[in-house]
C-alpha cells in the first residue's frame, strides 16, 4: 500500500476561475504537490470579483482535489457604482490607470480615501470572517498538517494567522509581493490605518513558521520595516514557468517583421513610454528599418497608455491584443522574435523578479528588458538571456532597437537547459514540499 499523502491547507484568493498572473503560482503548487507526497486542500473565495477570468485553468486542478469556497464581500462592486465605472471594468488597477481628469473627480478621490482609510490591509478584508469560519470547519473535518497562505491580497495571511492560532498547526506565509507601500497597495494611508497595517505586517512576519519570498528584494523590503524578523525561517522560492503549458500550444501566425511582444498588464508607472519615444525618434530620423519592426502588447492596458499608443506618431507599429486566456498568451509569445519586459524604475522594483520573466525563459525567447538595475537585470545578464536598458533612457532603447534590427543571430541569445530546469514549476513545488516536510518532521 502507498503511504497516504499529508494534507496542506492552501489559503488563496486567486484560484480558477480567476485568470491573470496572480493565480499561476498557487495553482501550479496545487497541480504538482501530489507528486511529492502532499495533498492540497484549497480555501478560496466564492463568486469573487476577479480582475480577469480564465475558466480554462479549471483543467489544471487535479481531479479529486478538495476546493472549499467561502462567501466574500467585495467592495469594488460598490466602488464601480460610486464612480460610475462599467460593471465589466477590472478594478484591481483602476486607481493606477486614471487620467488626470478622472483623478480630480470627487467620487474618485472619495473612493480612494475610503480605500486607504478603511480597507486594511486591502480591499479583500471582507473575506476574512467568512474564510476563517469555513477554515475552522476544514481543520475539523480534514487531517491538515500545515497551513500555507499566498499574498497578495494580504488578507490571506491574516486568515491563515488566525487559523494557526486556533489550531496550533505550522504555517507557511508566501510573499509574491512585498506589502506596505508596494505597487498594488495604497501609497498613503491616514496615520491610524498605516499603524494598523504595520502591526498586521509585523505580526505575520513574527508568527509564521516559515516565510517564502519570490525575490530577495521582496524579503529585504519587508525586513527594512521589521529587522527583528530576519533569520533562518526565510526561503527564496522564485516564480517560474510550467513546461506543460507550452506542450500543446501552437504559435499564432507570424509575419516577416521583427516582432517584440509584451505579455501582461501595463498601468500607472509601468508603461512603454521610453520605447514609444525611441521609435518616434527613429521615425524622425527617417529610419527605413522601422518598416521591419512590429511591437505587440498582449493583456490589460490602462486607458492613458492606450491613448498614448493610439496618438503616437508610430501608432501603426503597435498591435494591442486585449486580455486572452493563458494558453492564448503563450501562443503569441511563442510566435515572437523578442520578448519585451518592462519594469518601472522605482526603488522597490529593483528587487522584483516578475512572473512573466520566467514564462519568457520557458518560451526560450531572447528578452529585451526595459528595467532598472536589480535582480531581474542581473539574472538576464548573468545567463545571457538578452538585453537590459534603463526604462528612463529612450536613447539607449533606440540604440538597442537598431542593434536588434541589424542582428542576424537572435537565436543565439535565449535560455539553456539548466536555466530552464532551475525555474520549472515542478522543481519549485518539490522545494515547497521539502519545506512542508521539515515542518512536520
Amino acid at each position: 500500500m502507498s503511504t497516504p499523502r499529508k494534507k496542506v491547507l492552501i489559503v488563496t484568493y486567486y484560484f480558477p476561475p480567476s485568470g491573470g498572473s496572480g493565480v499561476q503560482r498557487t495553482l501550479k503548487f496545487v497541480k504538482y504537490l501530489r507528486e511529492f507526497g502532499w495533498e492540497p486542500v484549497v480555501l478560496t473565495a466564492r463568486d469573487a470579483d476577479y480582475p480577469v477570468y480564465d475558466e480554462s485553468l479549471f483543467s489544471e486542478v487535479p481531479e479529486g482535489v478538495r476546493v472549499y469556497r467561502s462567501r466574500i464581500w467585495e467592495p469594488y462592486r460598490f466602488y464601480r457604482k460610486l464612480t460610475g465605472r462599467p460593471a465589466s471594468e477590472s478594478t484591481d488597477i483602476a486607481t493606477l490607470t486614471r487620467d488626470v481628469e478622472t483623478q480630480r473627480r470627487f467620487s474618485e478621490r472619495l473612493s480612494e480615501w475610503v480605500r486607504a482609510a478603511f480597507f486594511v490591509p486591502d480591499g479583500r478584508v471582507g473575506w476574512w470572517p467568512f474564510a476563517y469560519r469555513l477554515g475552522k470547519k476544514i481543520l475539523a473535518d480534514e487531517e491538515i498538517r500545515v497551513i500555507f497562505s499566498s499574498a497578495p491580497p494580504y488578507t490571506t495571511h491574516l486568515i491563515a494567522r488566525r487559523l494557526k492560532r486556533a489550531s496550533g498547526l505550522p504555517w507557511v506565509a508566501d510573499f509574491r509581493d512585498s506589502w506596505i507601500g508596494w505597487l498594488s497597495t495604497p501609497q498613503w494611508r491616514p496615520r491610524l490605518a498605516r499603524k494598523l497595517e504595520l502591526r498586521m505586517e509585523g505580526a505575520v512576519l513574527r508568527e509564521a513558521d516559515r516565510l517564502l519570498a519570490v525575490s530577495h528584494g521582496v524579503r529585504d523590503d519587508l525586513l527594512s520595516r521589521h529587522p527583528e524578523a530576519a533569520g533562518d525561517r526565510w526561503a527564496w522560492l522564485p516564480n517560474g514557468y510550467d513546461a506543460a503549458d507550452f506542450e500543446a500550444v501552437q504559435p499564432v501566425s507570424r509575419n516577416h517583421r521583427l516582432t517584440l511582444t509584451y505579455v501582461g498588464s501595463l498601468y500607472g508607472p509601468r508603461n512603454p513610454e521610453a520605447l514609444v519615444r525611441a521609435l518616434e525618434q527613429l521615425r524622425g530620423e527617417g529610419g527605413a528599418e522601422l518598416a521591419r519592426l512590429r511591437v505587440r502588447f498582449v493583456g490589460r492596458i490602462g486607458q492613458p497608455i492606450l491613448e498614448r499608443l493610439k496618438h503616437s506618431k508610430v501608432s501603426a507599429m503597435f498591435d494591442v491584443v486585449p486580455y486572452v486566456s493563458h494558453a492564448e498568451s503563450l501562443a503569441y509569445l511563442l510566435a515572437t522574435d523578442v520578448a519585451l519586459l518592462i519594469i518601472d524604475d522605482a526603488p522597490a522594483n529593483r528587487g522584483i523578479l516578475t512572473g512573466k520573466l520566467f514564462e519568457y525563459i520557458g518560451a526560450g525567447k531572447p528578452i529585451l528588458a526595459l528595467a532598472p538595475e536589480g535582480e531581474a537585470a542581473d539574472l538576464i545578464r548573468s545567463e545571457n538571456l538578452g538585453w537590459v536598458v534603463s526604462p528612463d533612457d529612450p536613447e539607449a532603447v533606440r540604440k538597442t532597437l537598431l542593434e536588434l534590427l541589424q542582428d542576424q543571430e537572435l537565436n543565439q541569445v535565449g535560455t539553456n537547459r539548466k536555466v530552464k530546469e532551475k525555474f520549472e514549476r515542478r522543481q519549485q513545488t518539490q522545494e515547497l514540499a521539502r519545506i512542508l516536510d521539515e515542518l512536520c518532521s
